[in-house]
């Protein structure tokens, strides 16, 4: 805990979402529109973040932000996996949200379409950045679940991957998981299921760790934060902090 606090320090202060302007910019990579967060001339590590089923909301852009200018200074890539169709929150909340959200699931965020692109990305990034010597993938909610499955794939081409307020959270997918993982659950994740997957992670000596914010909401570090709240907002930067940590110990 003493070393994420430490982390806290270094880190960018944290603005609230109606007042944040985003520090990088928008560029294709092989045929995806993709927001690269505050790029460093010559890169030695990078994150491919995946966002939530909400797509480009202030909050995770300046989650990305926060990765990409705390130290070590990685390049931090947010593709946008649904092609300008990202779920519509107002859908979410209504009567119809659960038919709806059912039908994005099979569709835009189908899963399997999803690792196919991811890695078509991190093709086109390896180009694009040549001097980065390792990735990390790192993700929220839906794109949490996406993250795990994408680098238990020994072949991903990640060397470490983490997961915030992850959905359809599943202890299988740690069984003999390939490289180092972070996984932060949130108060609404399945008690059991997180405490399972946090023996097994925080019992690992590759710099793997598990915890649960068991005050913080499902969406706490993304879409779904007020950062006008200083509660969440202290949460919000707590978490990142924690992701700042884990890629500074793995990646480098």
């Amino acid at each position: 805990m003493d070393k994420v606090c430490e982390a806290c320090k270094t880190l960018p202060p944290i603005v609230d979402q109606d007042s944040y302007n985003e520090k990088g910019g928008y560029e294709d990579v092989n045929g995806f529109n993709c927001y690269i967060a505050a790029p460093q001339p010559t890169p030695e590590t990078g994150i491919l973040f995946v966002y939530d089923i909400f797509g480009y909301f202030k909050q995770t852009l300046q989650g990305a932000d926060i990765l990409a200018l705390t130290d070590p200074g990685h390049v931090v890539v947010m593709p946008d996996f649904f092609f300008g169709k990202p779920m519509d929150v107002e859908l979410f909340e209504s009567p119809e949200g659960k038919e709806a959200l059912g039908s994005f699931f099979q569709n835009e965020a189908n899963m399997d379409k999803t690792k196919t692109n991811a890695l078509k990305v991190l093709d086109g990034l390896k180009e694009k950045f040549p001097t980065v010597k390792k990735w990390g993938i790192f993700g929220l909610c839906w794109g949490g679940k996406a993250s795990t499955v994408i680098s238990k794939d020994a072949t991903s081409g990640f060397a470490a991957s983490a997961q915030a307020h992850p959905a359809m959270l599943d202890p299988k997918d740690f069984a003999d998981f390939p490289i180092p993982h972070l996984c932060l659950s949130s108060m609404h994740e399945d008690k059991g299921d997180a405490e399972e997957i946090n023996n097994i992670l925080n019992n690992r000596n590759d710099g793997s760790h598990g915890k649960i914010y068991p005050n913080d909401i499902h969406g706490w570090m993304g879409a779904r934060s007020n950062l006008k709240n200083e509660a969440e907002r202290q949460s919000y930067e707590s978490g990142y902090a924690e992701v700042v940590e884990f890629f500074k110990k793995t990646l480098g």
